[in-house]
């Protein structure tokens, strides 16, 4: 309980004799020994049980009139810190009496527990109901006291406070916890429908934006398959049925005409306990669209890669010219991924050909990657490799140029300026 004790034993002693004032603080806030303590109940009391259990230490603050009492209630108030009981004696003058102090007091803090202390000639039941009504916060304790008979109301009033209070904070919790999931529900854009377990709605929440194909007028208590399409009804009915019955959320789409076009929405079943339910109805046609324009654009790209691949593959043909001889007319900017796909590409046509020479004409290619120089060479050795002779053409200044620069050896494969004398090479071996 924020700043208030689980166990509040604060007693406010209200009674303009300061006698009266130390008699409580003997009985309920005891500074003598318990020998010394049963004397002087003996002599105030006039005897008792000396041997009865004495119950906790309390702690008392003191109010010689009305108006000193209610300034002393508002202050413990203000601190987090409120008085669990007041004893408050009826006749207190020349102030406001002890049933005017305890209306003002219940003014200011109504769980606050109350003892009108009078003599029989004070005043009686009736006058205190008669300005109370009926109440269990409010005993009436007869002069002259009893010492087991005041301890044990301290107790037990203070007691009642706490359970009280528990109970007050237990429901304010309650409320507030309501209240959050009151604004949690609200703050959702779908459409919010408490139903029982027949299907019949109990509670509607409108969504926010776009409503959900809803029957025009649905509201509160009309049957949910009312407010749907017959299929959608029957659905939902089912899913309602395994929610209550699973304690597991239940989820399916479906798909409405409204005003002209397929709309998509998303019904979520949420099981509250054995008898209710909530039905959130979600509009998801743009998280569809936006699903469909995404897949629509993964077709899209993954096409223009299967045409990129065989541009590819037109870009690097291999082209028989006798049975012994082909030519791979190489076109474009060659990086190391297309070199190594050349040297793929003729390794199967070799085997399957059983070519004997092999030209790879490198006019059409303006420039080179990093790195190519060495797969440019993996060609030529795969080829030697596979009984082959290779024959590169074509290859310009600045080819020659990339290939120098790296230092690349292509000792033993032979070279020819243009395709023409490379062709006219092989025809001649």
């Amino acid at each position: 309980m924020d700043g208030v004790s689980a166990k509040n034993r604060r007693v406010l002693i209200v009674d303009d004799t300061e006698s009266i004032h130390r008699t409580f603080r003997d009985v309920l806030a005891p500074a003598v020994s318990a020998a010394e303590l049963d004397t002087l109940d003996a002599l105030i009391f006039g005897g008792g049980d000396g041997g009865a259990a004495r119950g906790p230490s309390f702690e008392l603050t003191s109010a010689y009139q009305g108006e000193q009492a209610l300034a002393a209630v508002r202050r413990s108030l203000q601190a987090g810190a409120p008085f669990a009981v007041a004893f408050v004696d009826v006749r207190m003058p020349p102030g406001w009496d002890g049933v005017e102090t305890l209306s003002r007091l219940w003014a200011e803090d109504p769980l606050l527990q109350a003892v009108l202390c009078t003599a029989y000639s004070d005043c009686s039941w009736d006058d205190v109901m008669e300005r109370f009504g009926q109440t269990d916060r409010l005993l009436i304790l007869k002069k002259p006291f009893d010492v087991v008979e005041v301890r044990q109301i301290a107790c037990a009033l203070t007691e009642k406070w706490s359970r009280e209070r528990e109970l007050v904070d237990a429901v304010a919790r309650m409320l507030a916890q309501e209240e959050k999931h009151r604004r949690l529900i609200t703050s959702l854009p779908d459409m919010v429908l408490r139903v029982d377990r027949e299907g019949r709605c109990l509670e509607v929440k409108p969504p926010r934006g776009l409503a959900p194909a809803v029957q025009p007028g649905f509201s509160r208590g009309g049957p949910v398959g009312d407010a749907l399409p017959d299929d959608v009804a029957r659905r939902l009915l089912r899913e309602l049925e395994r929610a209550l019955a699973d304690d597991a959320t239940q989820v399916f789409e479906y798909g409405q005409q409204v005003g002209g076009e397929l709309r998509h929405y998303e019904a979520r079943i949420v099981g509250l306990d054995a008898a209710e339910a909530l039905v959130l109805l979600r509009d998801i046609t743009e998280r569809r669209r936006a699903e469909e324009a995404a897949a629509a654009q993964r077709e899209q790209q993954e096409i223009i890669r299967e045409q990129a691949r065989a541009l590819e593959a037109l870009s690097m043909p291999l082209i028989p010219i006798t049975e012994d001889i082909t030519v791979m007319p190489l076109i474009g900017h060659m990086d190391r991924r297309r070199m190594q796909q050349v040297q793929a590409t003729l390794a199967e046509g070799i085997s399957a050909r059983k070519t004997r020479v092999t030209i790879v004409d490198f006019t059409g290619v303006p420039s080179l990657g990093p790195d190519v120089g060495d797969e440019i060479v993996k060609v030529a050795q795969a080829a030697r490799l596979l009984g082959t002779a290779v024959v590169l053409t074509g290859i310009g200044p600045r080819i020659a140029h990339e290939l120098t620069r790296v230092g690349r050896d292509l000792s033993g494969v032979t070279t020819r300026l243009t395709l023409q004398s490379g062709v006219a090479f092989a025809m001649a071996r």
